[in-house]
């Protein structure tokens, strides 16, 4: 199996976009990515907006190659009903999608959901919900979570997490649950235990804002169960890469992870490359080059849209 993260914080972007191909089926995960439309009350920088459109052709190039495409939840971070990426990349596609009526909070339900499935009609060969489903594909299975909260607070709705399994190797795309602060998050981990997590990690940066302490040493925790119980390969990313002290925030995840013989790394890290956090980096960016983005129409349309 041949997994390839597309675009993640640690490749410059808003996003968890991967790629994974097996010996039956080729399959994309949440191919979106967005900007925080402010970040230390700054606009995006020119650099983070080469970037996104630079990463937006390459998950639409894969995108066309692919027979699966995947909608974990409906935040801009993670699908996209044709500001950025084409909406022509879904014709002819198979498309599981989070079920857009149950375990679902209201702006995703009445506005996002609806947006999106509009926005593709007539184009997948088929169009199903995702939410504990589990499909087969030669000797490929996919597996469906039931939806589970994204992070401690369901307000911001709900998500599917997705393990994909070939022969002995199985990879969990676990979207958003914010570093699995709930023991519900972990309930699905346990299950299929995979070979290969990709995690999005805690909101640190928001600590006092939108993260508790508690929430943040529930997370902390259960990213460490996860790593004790056998995993070869933690991919964390995403939120948590929002954070300038990221690897701080981490400490003790990396040393239980040495301990036993497992890896801990970004999704830039995992395709050998230097994390380009640019996004918790943009006042240096800004102090560097003063150089605030020419915003593209589309990307405008999505930032008002509100990011997340």
């Amino acid at each position: 199996m041949k997994i390839e993260p597309l675009a993640f914080e640690s490749l410059g972007v808003r996003s968890q976009a991967t790629f994974i191909e097996t010996p039956d089926v080729k399959i994309l995960v949440d191919p979106a990515v967005s900007l925080a439309p402010r970040r230390y009350g700054l606009p995006p920088h020119q650099k983070e907006v080469d970037t996104l459109v630079e990463l937006a052709k390459k998950i639409t190039q894969k995108a066309n190659e692919a027979d699966i495409i995947i909608i974990t939840h409906y935040h801009y971070d993670h699908h996209d009903p044709g500001y950025i990426i084409p909406k022509e990349i879904y014709k002819d596609k198979i498309v599981y999608i989070k079920d857009p009526k149950e375990n679902i909070n209201l702006s995703q339900k009445r506005v996002r959901a609806p947006k999106f499935i509009n926005s593709i009609r007539g184009l997948p060969k088929t169009l199903e919900s995702a939410d504990g489903k589990e499909v087969t594909f030669g000797s490929t299975k996919i597996k469906f979570s039931p939806a589970v909260p994204h992070g401690a607070d369901e307000r911001l709705g709900y998500v599917v997490q997705v393990a994909i399994t070939d022969k002995d190797q199985t990879i969990l795309i676990t979207s958003d649950i914010e570093g699995a602060p709930k023991d519900m998050h972990v309930k699905f981990t346990q299950e299929v235990k995979p070979n290969l997590i990709i995690i999005d990690g805690p909101l640190s940066y928001l600590l006092g804002y939108a993260l508790k302490e508690e929430d943040l040493n529930n997370s902390i925790n259960n990213l460490e169960k996860i790593v004790k119980e056998g995993l070869d390969t933690m991919i964390i990313d995403h939120h948590v890469l929002r954070d300038l002290n990221y690897k701080n925030v981490l400490n003790n995840l990396y040393e239980i992870a040495r301990s036993v013989n497992a890896k801990v790394e970004t999704a830039a890290e995992y395709l050998h490359t230097e994390p380009n956090i640019l996004e918790a980096r943009r006042r240096e960016l800004f102090k560097e080059d003063n150089k605030p983005a020419r915003i593209p129409r589309n990307l405008a349309q999505l930032l008002t849209a509100g990011g997340q």
